[in-house]
């Protein structure tokens, strides 16, 4: 039991004398001023329980790189630790037109076209709430548009892009408000009907395909 305990020390002092930290694919050792700069870089010793700041623990292993510059496996089962920089989570989301206009002569609802785009995770979920009451799940994915039809005259309607599914990080938002007008006994031409996958979201009296942006 003590000549263990003496080597867990040992190991520890070993590990905290300065650990060796290079690129990946790199052999010579890096100061910790540029490897910041770095996505990824190695890190010889054990045990590393922690990267640098911003950086994460992606993976730890037995390598020969850091046995020959005196870092054994023993012990822990591992000389090595591969640090990385995530990317940063980011996120836009649009939706034309902002002011849907109404023609309550002909209608009650006019349509807006939301489309949203995140960056650094592989999702993220739209909500809706209404004159800032309670939100619902309006859209969920990376990166596509998706038609909001029922936007209705005297109410605002607040599309917010939120990061993953855990609805607590919010990345961007865009604000629809309905407009109603009247348009007398002789009221333009309406949009439609429309085919499959086609609709008046522009809100010009123009069938459209779904998914694509205003003129």
């Amino acid at each position: 039991m003590k000549r263990i305990l003496s080597l867990m020390i040992a190991t520890l002092a070993l590990a905290c004398s300065g650990p060796d930290m290079h690129d990946a694919g790199e052999e010579g050792g890096e100061s910790l001023a540029t490897q910041e700069n770095a996505a990824s870089y190695y890190v010889c010793g054990a045990p590393v329980f922690n990267c640098p700041s911003g950086y994460t623990i992606l993976n730890q292993f037995c390598s020969a790189h850091c046995t020959t510059l005196g870092y054994s496996c023993a012990t822990w089962g591992y000389n090595e630790t591969l640090c990385y920089k995530p990317d940063p989570i980011t996120g836009t989301i649009s939706a034309t037109p902002t002011n849907v206009r109404i023609n309550l002569d002909v209608t009650q609802t006019g349509t807006t076209n939301v489309c949203f785009d995140v960056s650094g995770i592989s999702e993220g979920e739209v909500w809706l709430s209404v004159n800032n009451q309670s939100e619902v799940l309006f859209a969920r994915g990376d990166n596509f548009c998706q038609a909001a039809p029922w936007i209705t005259a005297g109410n605002t309607f607040a599309f917010k892009l939120y990061s993953g599914r855990a609805h607590t990080t919010l990345l961007a938002t865009a604000t629809v408000t309905g407009e109603g007008y009247r348009g007398g006994t002789n009221p333009p031409p309406q949009c439609g009907p429309c085919q499959s996958g086609y609709s008046c979201f522009c809100g010009d009296r123009v069938c459209r395909r779904e998914g694509t942006m205003c003129p």
